[in-house]
Parts: C-alpha cells; sequence; structure tokens
C-alpha cells in the first residue's frame, strides 16, 4: 500500500467511559466509516453511523466484548450469556443484519426489537450518566 492510499480518521463523532470512542472517516469515492475504538485499538467499522452507536451501547451494557473468532462461535461469549435485549441489539448494529432480520430470526414483531434496542440504548445512557 502507499502512503498516498492511507487514509487518516479524521473526527470523533462520540467519547464513551474507558477510553472508548467513535470517530468518522470521510471517503471520496464511498460512505463514510464510523471506526469503535476501545483501549485495546481499533475494534469495528461500520458504514451506518446509527450501527456503530448502537455497537457501542451494547459494548458498554455488557461491559466490553471481544469478536475474535465468532464466525466460528456464533456470537461473542459476552453477548451469549447477556439479556435476550442485548443479544437482539447487538444482531441489530452487524451491518449484514437488522430489524427485519432480527425479528424474522426471533419470529417476532419488528416493534419488539425495536423495543428491545431501546432498552440497550436507555441502560447504556444510564451506565454512561454514572460512570460521569
Amino acid at each position: 500500500m502507499q502512503l498516498s492510499e492511507v487514509r487518516t480518521v479524521s473526527d470523533v463523532v462520540e467519547e464513551y467511559p474507558h477510553d472508548c470512542r467513535l470517530e468518522r472517516e470521510p471517503r471520496e469515492d464511498a460512505p463514510d466509516l464510523y471506526h469503535y475504538y476501545s483501549p485495546m485499538g481499533h475494534v469495528k467499522a461500520f458504514e451506518n453511523p446509527d450501527k456503530a452507536r448502537l455497537y457501542a451501547d451494547v459494548q458498554e451494557v455488557v461491559g466490553g466484548f471481544r469478536e475474535a473468532k465468532t464466525g466460528e462461535r456464533g456470537v461473542p461469549p459476552a453477548i451469549a450469556r447477556a439479556r435476550e435485549d442485548t443479544l437482539m441489539a447487538y444482531l441489530v448494529s452487524n451491518e449484514t443484519m437488522g430489524v427485519e432480520w432480527v425479528a424474522r430470526f426471533y419470529d417476532t414483531e419488528e416493534d419488539v426489537v425495536r423495543d428491545y434496542v431501546q432498552r440497550v440504548q436507555s441502560r447504556a445512557r444510564e451506565i454512561r450518566a454514572e460512570a460521569e
């Protein structure tokens, strides 16, 4: 890769407790990317900022997790041990899934999934407020 091909993340969109943050990387020929960082470095990139924020919320609610080898295991152990609403929110945050996919997978209404996602987001806000 040539030096001119290296892209830099330009701005912090959100800062979270425990040295976590969401950064936006502008791209000329594609949608911007949103990168989630933890103290261990770059964790994951998203094209959808709402999915990136939801992912950050799920990270906060479960106290952090790693996705290494989750293709083999399905979901990270911290997510698998979490409440059903947290698992649904994690799946919704996945770039290839979403509310519709999760509703079909769980054989439930999309409104139920949206409600669960909102619960997770609310818990994340409460946890962050307590950390301040």
